[in-house]
């Protein structure tokens, strides 16, 4: 799977979906994870009006959200490009669709995330890629947010820790680090010229920028 730009769940939501052939067949509803000490990319529910139109023309009835495995997948950029054409996805969403194990990220973007001592320290916002393919958590509210807001910047930066930081994922996500640890790693990242360039901006030049964590071994 090539990435061609670094990107996150929240873009690749509504992004459309183009088969072999160049035919568009819909746009991305939802993904499934799984996590194994790294985030892995399982597979896309389709929804849109291409794919009921689609369906329609072969006289299927567009009841059900088709399923793909990420490894049809050639490129995300600003569209999905399938290696194969329409007729290879999966037309259901039945029992068993998506194994025990997977979850979804609209379903991990709900979770609560507690630090290893099991204080809880904020909510899970998205999933970051880079370009490598490498997955990371985008962590929000609790303290998170309280800093940012502190220092103007909520709404312009992204707190990312990477895949290392996570103990497991069950109904909440367990970090293991400390709410100590990830906040002064936090403070230190926010004092660097280009934090402290952001708040410079107008309201006009401003965009999202991302502020990784962890850098070293956790």
């Amino acid at each position: 799977m090539d990435i061609t730009k670094s990107l996150n769940c929240r873009e690749l939501r509504n992004c459309d979906v183009v088969d072999s052939s160049g035919q568009k067949v819909g746009r991305i509803n939802d993904m499934t994870f799984t996590f194994d000490g790294q985030f892995k990319l399982e597979q896309f529910v389709l929804a849109g009006s291409d794919w009921e139109e689609f369906l329609e023309s072969i006289k299927m009835k567009p009841d059900k959200d088709p399923l793909f495995d990420a490894s049809m997948i050639r490129r995300i950029g600003d569209e999905v490009h399938l290696e194969s054409n329409v007729n290879a996805l999966k037309t259901t969403l039945d029992e068993g669709a998506i194994p025990k194990g997977e979850f979804r990220w609209s379903e991990l973007s709900k979770k609560d995330i507690i630090d290893k001592n099991d204080v809880s320290v904020g909510k899970a916002v998205d999933i970051d890629f880079d370009l490598d393919g490498t997955a990371a958590l985008t962590v929000g509210g609790g303290m998170i947010e309280e800093t940012l807001e502190k220092i103007g910047l909520k709404d312009d930066i992204d707190i990312i820790v990477p895949a290392e930081t996570i103990h497991s994922i069950g109904d909440m996500i367990k970090l293991k680090v400390s709410k100590d640890e990830l906040r002064l790693t936090m403070d230190k990242e926010l004092d660097t010229p280009e934090v402290r360039e952001i708040k410079d901006r107008t309201s006009t030049e401003r965009h999202i920028v991302k502020v990784r964590l962890f850098h070293g071994p956790i």
